[in-house]
């Protein structure tokens, strides 16, 4: 793309980022050495006090779990209500019904069409998602006090009769599909669903919730009205309502919505065993990786398990937050990432724990010989107190974060609910978090790891890296070009290149895919929170239809810098388009769902593939859907190590899915985004680092907008813009993103 197609700049961002120091040793003229004084981070204060809310549970005659907690500073109820049923109770041959299933419910009901369901929560200004992930299916409204009764009735209406109409059904196929052929190129993604395929094996652990497009061509509506009939019945439900009401008011709600759904019989869930730990070693081919995704993972301990407070802790000082033995190795001393983590995994059959990092292809033996011996070393080395009670410090400390609002408290209750945990286990966070001992975590690292039995995904340009792997020690190694991957086959190879049984309907790329099959409520993750609520907030964010902008915008051109007014039209979730005067020239570049053209004094023309995709990428990125989308649980939010850019100290949030490459938001103590870092194409097609800077918030709306940004690729600035006026939810014809002919 040439720099002119650089238009495409966020208007409204946010970003997180932090770093750290190390001690200086310096020598006097007669050779002595000397350790200049420096000083450990200071410990953290003690814990305040964390009380929470009163809480009441019942069981309705038709056997829902309904769980009330009242929590009144806000006038606002949340609902949540979880179906224990997921990917696992997949039928066989049929992977994706679960989640299909769950993306339909609010898409259209027996007496509502999804516009009219749209249309009534957006009325009450309350907010309506559903999704499902392995082990459950959830579907949650918030509203505010006075439209309690017109949300659970609503949030009842979907959960009990979907429609599942075939035009939806057709879409929500269209768009998945999409979203996996988008998916089946990007090597993160890659690297991790595979990952869990080799820990898992074929059991549904294993395999991708949202299915293939095979398997997702295969299922009929049929299907779907099947497995809502099996597995949505009160008696494997749990409500959770939340908020500014009594207990007799919320179960008095409760019956009134869901008492008169009769029970049913719930199938027994007869699974295969995950395998046992095998040390297996899978090489991506994709000859065109600058860089390498390195995954290494193990199988591990249910939630449920005795020992999983000890083994998530042990997860979290090998990668996690507040302890990261990963990070200091890879990064603070060899310099090789950018970043590297770990985190222990635990579902309700099983769990797996997993390290990962990325980075240059030179590098990979390297990282990947020394990410092996930092687990071992895990197992075979005591842990000491300072380090554990780092990990115990964030752990503890950042907990009255994630009970701090009505959404969050109901998220608490059904996670202790759903895994059959007591509820007692909130309050006492804190306790079983300090009573964990090196002891106790060397004891877990001996018992469940295994350095010898890791299964290892690399994914990268093979020809380049295996022969550092047989030099570091990692023989046997297996390599499949990344278009012949398939996860649905014993050896992981497809036999044909070609989608067999496909309708060509269905594997349009056009159309993207922004509902990704995993829960992960982005909520709860503290620094997300903090970048919402600077943001304005979700509920402010969620009303967000329109974006008009002017700016003064300065191109950095080889002729020198290039003035230019601009006027940009945002239309969510998927449509712009930039008017501009470049050089005395008039330019128009538009997005449109997928379909992109530019207009320039050479006339109207299809943009090329590759400013294509760059435009659908920086759609993706755009702050408000991001950030919701990370909020909702759509995409995965990783909180990562602090780092240190131009004399700040920054936390780094980084998102990610099937259809976003890894963005990394850099944020200030305030909570608002002061960069904004991805991968993006350069001049020659290759991906360069890039980077957005936001500067001057000012408030448009309730929303925080940064009036200043820059914008780099490879570390060079190409533009910088200044805007004028701002104004959302302005009305914006649809005709100004049609293709003139």
């Amino acid at each position: 793309m040439n720099r002119r197609g650089a238009l495409v700049v966020g208007i409204l961002g946010v970003v997180l980022c932090a770093a750290a120091v190390s001690a200086q040793v310096d020598r006097t003229p007669d050779g002595r050495f000397i350790m200049w004084p420096t000083e450990r981070p200071p410990r953290p204060l003690a814990a305040r006090d964390v009380n929470f809310p009163p809480y009441e549970i019942r069981t309705l005659r038709n056997g829902m779990q309904v769980i009330a907690v009242l929590h009144h500073e806000q006038p606002a109820v949340s609902m949540r209500l979880l179906i224990r049923t997921g990917a696992v109770q997949d039928p066989a041959n049929k992977v994706g019904v679960a989640t299909l299933t769950a993306s339909l419910l609010d898409r259209g009901t027996q007496s509502k069409t999804a516009e009219e369901i749209a249309d009534e929560i957006d009325f009450i200004g309350g907010a309506l998602a559903t999704g499902s992930g392995s082990d459950l299916t959830f579907a949650n409204a918030v509203v505010m006090k006075d439209s309690f009764d017109v949300g659970i009735n609503l949030l009842a209406d979907v959960v009990r009769s979907p429609a599942f109409a075939e035009e939806e059904i057709d879409r929500q196929k269209e768009q998945t599909i999409s979203s996996l052929q988008v998916s089946a190129n990007d090597p993160a993604y890659v690297a991790g669903v595979l990952l869990e395929r080799l820990v898992y094996g074929f059991h549904p652990y294993g395999l991708p919730n949202s299915g293939t497009p095979e398997t997702l061509a295969a299922i009929t509506r049929a299907d779907l009205q099947e497995y809502h009939r099996k597995y949505f019945v009160p008696n494997n439900m749990v409500l959770a309502i939340v908020g500014d009401v009594t207990g007799e008011e919320a179960f008095a709600a409760a019956d009134r919505a869901f008492g008169g759904w009769p029970r049913g019989e719930v199938p027994p869930v007869a699974l295969t065993a995950p395998p046992e730990p095998t040390r297996r070693i899978v090489v991506i081919d994709k000859p065109d990786a600058v860089q390498t995704e390195i995954r290494v993972g193990q199988l591990a301990i249910p939630r449920k398990h005795n020992d999983y407070m000890a083994f998530d802790l042990a997860s979290k000082i090998l990668g996690g937050e507040g302890a990261n033995r990963l990070h200091q190795v890879l990064r603070s001393e060899r310099g090789l990432t950018y970043g590297a983590q770990a985190d222990s995994e635990a579902r309700k059959q099983s769990g797996h724990l997993v390290a990962e990092t990325a980075t240059r292809t030179e590098t990979t033996g390297e990282a990947l010989r020394l990410m092996v011996d930092e687990i071992a070393k895990l197992q075979r080395e005591r842990v000491g107190e300072r380090e554990l009670s780092d990990a115990q410090a964030y752990l503890a400390g950042s907990f009255p974060l994630t009970i701090e609002t009505p959404n969050d408290i109901a998220t608490q209750v059904l996670n202790v609910i759903f895994y059959e945990l007591p509820v007692t286990e909130i309050g006492s966070f804190r306790e079983r978090v300090q009573a964990v001992t090196p002891d106790d975590i060397q004891r877990v690292a001996k018992q469940y790891i295994r350095p010898d039995r890791l299964s290892i995904v690399l994914v990268g340009n093979a020809k380049a890296f295996v022969p550092q792997l047989q030099r570091v020690g990692f023989t046997d190694v297996e390599v499949i070009p990344i278009e012949q991957l398939d996860l649905m086959s014993a050896t992981l190879k497809r036999e044909t290149t070609r989608v067999e049984n496909v309708p060509a309907a269905l594997l349009n790329p056009a159309r993207l895919a922004y509902t990704l099959s995993q829960v992960n409520p982005g909520t709860s993750n503290p620094l997300l929170k903090r970048v919402l609520d600077a943001k304005g907030g979700t509920d402010v964010l969620r009303k967000v239809r329109t974006v008009i902008a002017d700016a003064d915008t300065t191109f950095s051109m080889e002729q020198g810098p290039v003035m230019s007014k601009t006027r940009t039209y945002v239309t969510y979730p998927d449509k712009f388009r930039i008017d501009a005067t470049v050089a005395g020239a008039q330019v128009i570049q538009v997005f449109n769902g997928g379909n992109a053209w530019a207009r320039d004094p050479a006339g109207v023309h299809d943009a090329p593939p590759a400013m294509r995709e760059d435009f659908a990428a920086s759609v993706r990125r755009d702050m408000i859907p991001l950030l919701l989308a990370a909020a909702d649980g759509t995409v995965t939010v990783r909180a990562l190590p602090d780092e240190g850019v131009e004399g700040q100290v920054l936390k780094v949030l980084e998102l990610s899915g099937p259809a976003l490459q890894p963005v990394r938001l850099y944020v200030e103590n305030s909570g608002l985004v002061a960069r904004q870092r991805f991968s993006a194409p350069g001049p020659d097609g290759k991906p360069v680092d890039a980077e957005e800077v936001f500067s001057d918030y000012r408030s448009v709306s309730g929303v925080q907008v940064p009036y200043r940004a820059v914008v780099r690729r490879a570390g060079r600035v190409i533009l910088s813009r200044t805007l004028t006026q701002v104004a959302l939810n302005t009305p914006i014809d649809d005709k100004l993103f049609a293709r003139p002919q």
